[in-house]
């Protein structure tokens, strides 16, 4: 059993953070259908709660893609989707392996590393790495928890957060290693030759996951906290960017 299988089960139903985290993947994997254009080969990285993999895979199902490639390195999650997922179409590939050492030399005109980059032991080095899979003119798509999101500021300020950037043990359990904020990842892809594009909320989470759970939201209260996060991905519970890798003896 691969090292990382024992995070399986925080990327299942009864997890205590599994319906917003839901949410969250769901909303980055509109985001990038949308990006999407005929004929395109989609590289992403991770598995995790199969919203992102099953946006993308409905688009190649509809002829929206021409080749999709999933890669994780744990067996047991590539399993569950290939389950979730069955009949596969042509033009996916379901890869075990480790995003650092992967190779492919068709190239993609997008990759997606949607909240991957808290996880691995250095993101410098993954975001390094993919400028040689994407093809030129390519675009890199990454996804992260935001440190600074409204939900932790108010707990700092109330006393209940030491530090916005400190790790819970349901961050512990997902296998995460990092927090980002929206001005720390900016910097951490420019110094590895990326540009950013564009940047996004993914959702608007106001109280704990604790506190939330009492008030009982309806699924169309959810679906406004979705739909006003993207102006504010400083203030947003997860936010993504557009990259594109910036040019030559372009200073970053």
């Amino acid at each position: 059993m691969s090292a990382l299988d024992q995070h399986a089960g925080a990327f299942a139903p009864g997890f205590v953070h599994y319906e917003e985290n839901r949410l969250v993947h769901a909303a980055y994997g509109q985001r990038l259908r949308a990006m999407l254009a005929p004929g395109q080969a989609v590289l992403s990285l991770g598995v995790g709660h199969q919203e992102v993999g099953q946006a993308l895979l409905g688009a190649l199902r509809q002829g929206q893609l021409g080749r999709y490639v999933l890669i994780d390195a744990a067996p047991s999650l590539l399993q569950a989707f290939a389950v979730a997922q069955a009949p596969l179409p042509l033009g996916l590939s379901l890869v075990e392996a480790w995003f650092e050492s992967y190779e492919d030399a068709q190239g993609f005109d997008l990759i997606e590393a949607g909240f991957v980059l808290e996880h691995v032991d250095d993101p410098a080095r993954l975001l390094c790495h993919l400028h040689g899979l994407l093809k030129p003119g390519g675009r890199l798509c990454v996804a992260v928890p935001n440190a600074l999101s409204l939900h932790r500021r108010l707990g700092h300020a109330a006393g209940l957060l030491a530090d916005c950037h400190q790790l819970s043990p349901a961050d512990h359990a997902l296998g995460h290693r990092r927090y980002f904020d929206v001005a720390g990842l900016t910097e951490l892809v420019r110094s590895c030759g990326w540009q950013v594009e564009c940047c996004e909320g993914l959702l608007l989470k106001p109280f704990t996951t604790a506190q939330l759970d009492q008030l009982t939201l309806s699924p169309a209260v959810w679906s406004a906290l979705q739909q006003v996060a993207a102006p504010y991905p400083e203030l947003s519970n997860a936010f993504c960017m557009e990259l594109r890798a910036a040019p030559a003896g372009h200073s970053v």
